[in-house]
């Protein structure tokens, strides 16, 4: 007997509706007096007026006419809402950007009303200033100094409240140049790698006047000429305030520079106010690979045909073995660069095993493989070191955001009299991060770029979270550790992860806003050989993996979005008497555990695999789920009598990937651990950034049963718009006292401000049916922190008995808002819900069948 397949619904077209209002109030501070206020800001303006005037000395014989001029920092306590259009009355101010603050301590007299030693938030400002405009800025304070009823100039009435609220003001300088970028670390392994000519990044702040920007080059060149280097490449992109310079210089003046690090300020470079940051290049890597590790040979078994179309989802990583027998009819790739030449045939082990992934998934399940071919771009080539070792990485003498803007670009427009390379490719996998760039604060310009990117054509990026492989050190004496049972190693090991949230990061451009971010579970169906000294850290299904990064995401959103599995991370003691505390290493052998993809093997063999584990493996099978996902809408779109347009596909599969995500039982050793390092309860908030959304499962989503029913909603709005979406309660459900769920995802893509703290330029959201039939409490994430990001995903549960009549309908408000800025191309949305009955329940309730008549759908079942 044909099994039934119950088809995913459609709404009908949603009623429109004016936007809900939102609520909500800002932290109430204490402020200090106005006296004190004054008294503590006074040397600090005074400080930025010596600075300017020193470097007035400076320049004055310069010969390409540089004016001074210094970035401010200015930070505040609590908000100044549009402190920006201050800017434009100041003549001699040239706004830079901002950012949110957090994890301030009180002092100074600021403190929270409610709890004076709770931790406070706030902004900072970056402002380029000359000597007139600071002289007004100066001039303004004393007065408010000498008069704080004073009244401010038109269109200067907030720098008041700057003055009120202003924490800190001075001078962007050589530490904040290099603060938490890596630039020291990488220069010194350079040099100690014997580098005789070592590069460099410069990211320059993004001037608006390309006057400004030259002259800002060309001082940039004579400094890096005056330490016998040069700049080899440049790449300016307005759309995301970027503009970024590749320099080289020999190793005696890097050596000059690293032995400066207790007086950076004597440092010329360091010193050019026109820099934003100094970095170091060639950071996005993996591996290394050892030449010689074991593989074996794929089973035979044949391969299911039919494989048409056009390229769909695109892979940007390294050069795969295309003629491996799991990808020759697959994938087909677009090398305009020429990567693929510095690679041998044993060297394509990344592209290789990401690419098998996409098309087959785990090997070893023998899942069926995509239904349209891969588009491959390498963006890495091989990185070989004296023991024979090697790495894939994108390569020193390129920009990575500018790399992979050519790419993009490349795929949608003509090039050389050349015709777009894939125009029909809607998503692109970056199983890639910048290990030297994790996220702090501000956002990188590489996930600026992949937002950006999204919006302009409309693609969905999927984005590995980031590995973290470091050692990981136990709060249990090292002769403990055996003597612990499994449930007790796992408690011990969450607690390490837990307390180390600092340097497990997400990494660049893993905090893309538009982008879905991936990490990985502890699973795989490998059957792994016993060993005597590796073991499983974790008896508990569906925990974030030991390697995966943690969130949470910009503005404290929730990130990483969903996960997948990566493969199980088996750990081995450190040896060893010299540390106190047990410390666990991982274990990297490409062997079980793990997931089973293509590989090269030791002489490019096209029938060889092995096991990996990461968080690249989670994104890839992401973007597996990604490309079966489009297949279903348009088999929909073919089946239903309600048109699907095509330009809602990316939305509607981008919350699909997510729809199918929670939290499962992992949030409960999650909580313990936390408890145990915090010393106290554990935040909700504190369970998104190891958890995120949850585990996603990707079959969930395809496709319904008698007992679950799933409804796709879609549109566009504008600022102050909402549209009502309304989901027949089936009467069957009626007093029943069985717990059921409630599921509902939303997904969207934006416009960003780059140099706007809010950078989401439309806010898009849906608030919970006001109904009694549901509990408005979700059980996953944070509701304000669903609504921070681009996904917002909540999952309700019930199982209270409320009786209701037949033809009463739960109704969903999608809402939409500007945030950073207006807009004026409407916003585009994916809403997706569900109703189920919990896993578990015996009863039989004809859940899709009694919706699928009341929405008055002709899907065929």
């Amino acid at each position: 007997m044909a099994e039934t397949i119950y088809h995913l619904l459609v709404f009908p077209q949603p009623i429109p509706a004016e936007r809900a209002k939102r609520g909500g109030g800002r932290d109430k501070i204490n402020r200090p007096r106005h006296s004190d206020q004054a008294r503590r800001l006074t040397p600090q303006f005074k400080r930025l007026q010596e600075a300017l005037d020193r470097q007035s000395i400076v320049l004055q014989d310069n010969p390409l006419g540089l004016q001074p001029e210094q970035v401010l920092v200015l930070e505040t306590i609590g908000s100044i809402e549009n402190f920006a259009n201050v800017v434009g009355y100041v003549p001699g101010l040239e706004w830079l950007g901002e950012s949110e603050l957090h994890d301030i301590p009180p002092a100074h007299g600021f403190e929270d009303s409610k709890k004076a030693d709770k931790d406070l938030r706030g902004q900072l400002f970056l402002v380029m200033s000359d000597q007139a405009a600071l002289r007004q800025l100066r001039n303004l304070f004393e007065q408010w100094q000498n008069d704080p009823d004073m009244t401010f100039p038109y269109g200067l009435a907030r720098l008041k409240t700057a003055f009120i609220h202003l924490r800190e003001i001075r001078p962007w300088g050589a530490e904040d140049r290099i603060r938490e970028t890596g630039i020291m670390e990488d220069l010194e392994a350079r040099l100690q790698d014997g580098q005789e000519v070592i590069p460099f990044e410069v990211e320059l702040w993004y001037r608006r006047d390309p006057q400004q920007r030259e002259k800002a080059v060309s001082h940039l060149r004579a400094l890096i000429a005056s330490m016998d280097g040069e700049i080899t490449r440049q790449c300016t992109l307005p759309d995301i305030a970027y503009h970024a310079i590749l320099g080289q210089a020999p190793r005696d003046h890097v050596q000059d520079l690293v032995g400066h690090q207790n007086a950076l300020e004597d440092v010329e470079l360091l010193s050019f106010d026109g820099i934003k940051l100094l970095r170091p290049v060639g950071q996005c890597t993996v591996g290394p690979f050892d030449p010689d590790t074991e593989t074996d040979a794929l089973p035979e078994a044949p391969l299911p045909g039919g494989l048409s179309g056009d390229p769909l989802v695109a892979l940007f990583d390294g050069m795969p073995l295309t003629r491996h027998k799991r990808l020759e009819d697959w994938v087909g790739f677009d090398d305009p660069d020429g990567y693929r030449f510095s690679y041998q045939a044993h060297e394509r082990v990344h592209g290789t095993g990401m690419a098998s992934l996409i098309c087959h998934g785990d090997l070893e399940e023998g899942q069926e493989p995509i239904g349209r071919p891969l588009y491959v771009r390498p963006i890495m080539k091989p990185r070989r070191f004296d023991d024979g070792k090697f790495e894939e990485a994108i390569p020193d003498e390129v920009l990575t955001v500018d790399l992979v803007h050519q790419a993009v670009r490349r795929l949608y427009e003509p090039e050389n009299g050349e015709p777009p390379a894939a125009p029909s490719v809607r998503v692109i996998n970056l199983s890639v991060g910048d290990s030297a760039r994790p996220f702090i604060r501000e956002m990188s310009p590489w996930a600026r770029l992949i937002d950006w990117l999204a919006w302009k054509y409309k693609l969905l990026f999927i984005v590995s979270a980031g590995n973290h492989g470091q050692p990981i050190e136990l709060d249990v004496p090292r002769p403990e550790l055996w003597n612990l049972s499994s449930e007790e190693r796992e408690g011990a090991v969450l607690q390490a992860i837990a307390a180390d949230s600092r340097n497990r990061r997400l990494l660049s451009p893993a905090e893309t806003l538009n982008g879905l971010t991936v990490a990985a579970t502890h699973e795989d169906r490998s059957t792994p050989t016993a060993s005597s000294y590796l073991f499983d850290p974790f008896v508990t299904t569906k925990l974030p993996s030991v390697y995966s990064a943690q969130g949470p995401g910009y503005r404290r959103a929730v990130k990483p979005d969903i996960f997948l599995p990566g493969g199980r991370q088996f750990m081995a003691e450190k040896r060893g008497s010299s540390h106190a505390k047990a410390t666990l290493l991982l274990d990297d052998f490409p062997r079980p555990p793990g997931q089973s993809v293509a590989a090269p093997g030791r002489e490019g063999l096209l029938d060889q695999r092995m096991h990996t584990r990461g968080t690249s493996n989670a994104a890839a099978l992401a973007t597996r789920g990604a490309s079966f996902i489009f297949d279903m809408i348009e088999e929909l779109r073919s089946q239903a009598d309600t048109e699907i347009p095509e330009e809602y596909d990316v939305v509607l599969t981008k919350a699909l990937l997510v729809h199918g995500a929670t939290w499962a039982d992992a949030d409960k050793p999650i909580k313990e651990a936390i408890e145990r390092t915090q010393n106290g309860t554990a935040n909700r908030e504190d369970f998104d950034r190891f958890l995120g959304y949850g585990s996603a499962d990707l079959h969930k989503v395809l496709a319904c049963d008698e007992q679950r029913v799933t409804v796709l909603g879609f549109g566009e709005l504008s600022d102050g718009q909402g549209a009502e979406f309304s989901f027949p309660l089936p009467p069957s459900l009626s007093a029943v006292t069985d717990a059921r769920r409630l599921t509902i995802s939303l997904a969207w893509l934006t416009p960003v401000q780059c140099t706007n703290q809010k950078y989401r330029v439309a806010h898009v959201w849906f608030n919970p049916p006001k109904w009694n039939k549901i509990d408005e409490k979700g059980i996953n994430a944070v509701r304000t922190a669903s609504q921070r990001g681009t996904v917002q995903h909540e999952v309700f549960e019930d199982s209270r008995a409320i009786p209701f009549e037949d033809g009463e309908n739960l109704v969903i408000k999608v809402n939409c808002r500007k945030d950073a800025a207006a807009f004026s191309e409407p916003i585009r949305y994916g809403l997706i819900v569900t109703l189920e009955m919990k896993e578990g329940v015996e009863i039989s309730i004809p859940i899709y069948q009694e919706v699928r008549e009341r929405l008055g759908v002709r899907i065929p079942v």
